[in-house]
């Protein structure tokens, strides 16, 4: 095992080399965005990663595992079912074991995407595979303070084992775009993978209502997946016109997206995962200093304050939303004051500045207590 000697402020993990270990994508935000920051941080990563499934990459990331050097061990997202491999990985090179679980299997796939029946075999499987990965790890990390609550209830988790580590923003990819010139239309974007949690049916529904009542209202919806069909279907027999669905997009699009609207979405399901999680999508808006809206959850109101830095409504309401929309739209004022908070706190809290502190405060936390 390398030594770690700390270094400046600037690289406080100067030295520690991480393996990050399981079947993860490295190009999803989350890992990529805890990749840079660590390496931001001054940490050496080494890649212990196989694609494949289960009973084909477990002997491969063992042995990759008991071949390298690292100080501590990594599990990214998704890869709950890789930590039991990590675990002994952990245990031969005397490295202490951080899960990224970022979601739940069994709330993500049962509870709110539905791809498995509750009293499947499949949601045991992932009820007991969360389960194992909890137990099984040093450190786990979850994004809000009532995302680790609900796990705590779940899994029986001794709450030290958890560290709340921001989704935040790349805000070298998502820069600050500049004030948009007016062009006789009001944009409202939105883009995300079309799963039960965003809610999509509802800003569908808020733009039927504003069609006869805004003219000059435009929602762009970007992005496909799951309820994609169904919400085309959805848009086309309401008779709406003012939506338009323009499908997946690269990440540079994605910020052009954004910088082409006046306001811009996050979420409004009104399932348990939604009351636990802040979505990408919302950072990013305030990343690019965009007034963003979103449901009023436990877990926005840790981040975000309801007409200070956001506009909050409730979830699963399409009237409060078309509300909500209508009143930035009328009031640019508010809106662009909203938008200048929103990126200040972002800068201040969840920037990747704010993340590499963060995830280096972490990662010196548990070495130190699994040394």
């Amino acid at each position: 095992m390398s030594t770690h000697q700390a270094s400046d402020d600037t690289q406080p993990l100067r030295g520690l080399t991480v393996g990050r270990l399981g079947h993860h994508d490295p190009g999803y935000a989350r890992n990529r965005i805890l990749a840079k920051a660590l390496r931001r941080a001054g940490a050496s990563l080494v890649e212990i990663a196989d694609p494949r499934r289960l009973l084909a990459r477990t002997p491969r990331l063992a042995r990759a595992g008991w071949s390298a050097n690292p100080d501590l061990i990594l599990v990214g997202f998704p890869g709950h079912a890789d930590v039991a491999t990590a675990r002994l990985v952990s245990l031969r090179k005397g490295a202490p074991l951080v899960f990224d679980a970022l979601v739940s299997l069994w709330e993500t796939n049962v509870g709110d995407r539905r791809t498995a029946r509750r009293r499947s075999i499949s949601a045991l499987r992932y009820r007991l595979t969360d389960r194992a990965a909890c137990r099984l790890a040093d450190a786990i990390l979850l994004d809000t303070d009532a995302h680790i609550a609900r796990f705590r209830a779940e899994f029986g988790t001794p709450p030290e084992k958890f560290h709340r580590i921001w989704v935040g923003a790349d805000d070298e990819l998502m820069p600050r775009c500049g004030r948009k010139a007016p062009n006789g239309e009001f944009v409202v974007s939105f883009y995300g993978s079309f799963i039960p949690l965003h809610g999509i049916e509802h800003i569908i529904g808020a733009a039927q209502r504003l069609q006869t009542r805004d003219g000059d209202v435009r929602f762009v919806i970007c992005g496909a997946g799951q309820t994609f069909p169904a919400m085309r279907r959805l848009a086309a027999s309401l008779g709406v016109t003012n939506v338009e669905f323009v499908g997946r997009r690269p990440l540079s699009e994605l910020h052009r997206l954004m910088c082409a609207s006046d306001l811009c979405l996050g979420i409004f399901g009104t399932g348990p995962k939604a009351r636990v999680v802040i979505p990408n999508k919302v950072f990013d808006a305030l990343a690019c200093g965009r007034a963003v809206i979103t449901a009023d959850t436990p877990a926005v109101r840790e981040a975000l304050t309801h007409g200070e830095n956001a506009w909050l409504c409730p979830g699963g309401d399409a009237d409060a939303l078309a509300d909500a929309i209508a009143t930035l739209r009328s009031d640019a004022e508010t809106r662009t004051r909203i938008a200048d908070a929103g990126h200040e706190l972002f800068r201040r809290r969840f920037s990747l500045d704010a993340l590499t502190r963060d995830t280096a405060r972490m990662v010196l936390d548990v070495v130190a207590r699994n040394g």
